[in-house]
């Protein structure tokens, strides 16, 4: 997958079918719409492309930084990737686009840009200076600038609508059980190991200490059971989100015990996938509180995972 931003030129001679839309966690319902598309591209010999932002685009409109996301970009790019997508072009979302009227941004991108001959959106699918290009809108636009727009009708489990917001609403509660459903695969974080207090190697749990980014969506403080990405290979583990209220420590942490692993993965980035929450945090009276707990965490997250 080749990945463009307005700065790259673009062959003019290639057909493109585009996927609109932000992507944030490539869930169940936008795996549905991508999966529109690559099929279409197929079959009329197009490149597929999903068109999204690089940079959040609340970052440009409330003017604040930090608006953590399911999918940091890295992330982002390999699930895309691994849908077969072929091409990711990132816009930058400023004041200059953010003006672009529904037509603008039709002719100005899709077409004179994209060179685009089929669409794949989503039904809530909004564009243009204060959102005023809606499906509908893009179908008309459609007939005039000579590109086919697909619609992709909502996914829905239990009668709720699958969709990035109660996905994040799922991560932050803990719940990962209907987070993960609604994702298709396990929540995860995939930052660099830091160096940390090494409080978990003096009471002999080692923990590998994960770097936390403004982007990244960090559930609500407690212990859960978690797989651990370690340069492909995949191992169990405890992890814990918090304070560490015991040493009285005020930053929040994701740090994670990995079971039968005894190496040095310090600078390297891994991957923490989400399963299940175990306990909340808790403030112990002493260590030996403390190391009785984190045995009985590791126990804990191993019995689970082996279900």
């Amino acid at each position: 997958m080749n990945t463009v931003t307005i700065c790259d030129e673009l062959d003019k001679s290639i057909l493109r079918g585009v996927a609109l839309g932000n992507f944030d966690g490539v869930h169940i319902g936008h795996q549905k719409l991508i999966s529109t598309l690559i099929r279409e591209c197929k079959e009329k010999n197009l490149e597929s492309c999903v068109y999204t932002f690089g940079n959040h685009p609340l970052s440009i409109i409330t003017e604040k930084n930090e608006h953590p996301q399911i999918t940091n970009m890295d992330m982002k790019k390999r699930l895309l990737e691994s849908l077969e997508v072929e091409l990711l072009y990132l816009e930058n979302f400023n004041k200059e686009f953010m003006s672009l009227t529904p037509e603008g941004f039709v002719k100005d991108i899709l077409v004179d840009r994209l060179n685009c001959k089929i669409v794949v959106v989503g039904f809530d699918y909004t564009f243009g200076y204060k959102a005023k290009g809606n499906v509908q809108v893009l179908k008309e636009l459609g007939l005039k600038y000579g590109f086919t727009v697909y619609e992709i009708s909502p996914v829905t489990i239990d009668n709720i609508k699958v969709g990035s917001t109660i996905i994040r609403e799922y991560i932050k509660d803990g719940n990962f059980e209907k987070a993960n459903t609604f994702l298709g695969r396990p929540y995860a974080i995939y930052s660099m190991v830091i160096n940390g207090k090494g409080i978990g190697n003096k009471l002999g749990y080692p923990t590998a200490n994960i770097r936390i980014e403004p982007s990244h969506l960090v559930p609500i403080e407690g212990v859960y059971a978690t797989y651990i990405r370690v340069n492909g290979k995949f191992y169990k583990g405890a992890t814990s989100v918090g304070t560490n209220p015991t040493f009285g420590v005020n930053q929040t942490t994701v740090e994670t015990f990995i079971l039968d692993f005894n190496e040095d993965i310090y600078n390297e980035c891994i991957e923490v996938q989400f399963i299940k929450k175990l306990r909340d945090q808790i403030k112990f009276k002493n260590t030996d509180d403390l190391v009785a707990q984190i045995k009985e965490d590791a126990n804990n997250a191993k019995k689970y995972l082996q279900l």
